[in-house]
């Protein structure tokens, strides 16, 4: 009895997973191609891609400032020393 309410279940599942997995398939089928019709209809004349920008906008600019404090100590060094105080390893050397 135990077997067949396995069998039974596994292909229920089954069943379900593969109308989930060509329903995703389909659906990104179906949206490429739709995409794709409307971007030729939208404007024929560009050949520039929506992403794309042909110049960069004046004076935009983006600058990364980054700030060490003097004795830092990264989270992943931490989280090492840590394990290795538990497994037995040389900790945090002083």
């Amino acid at each position: 009895m135990y077997k067949r309410e396995f069998t039974a279940w596994y292909r229920r599942m089954s069943v379900v997973y593969g109308i989930g997995a060509w329903s995703v398939l389909g659906s990104l089928f179906y949206y490429n191609r739709t995409m794709a019709k409307s971007s030729d209809r939208k404007d024929g004349l560009t050949t520039e891609t929506p992403g794309e920008v042909s110049e960069h906008p004046k004076g935009f600019y983006v600058e990364t400032v980054i700030i060490y404090k003097e004795d830092f100590v990264p989270i992943t060094e931490k989280i090492l020393n840590y394990w290795k105080s538990w497994t037995g390893g040389p900790g945090a050397e002083p």
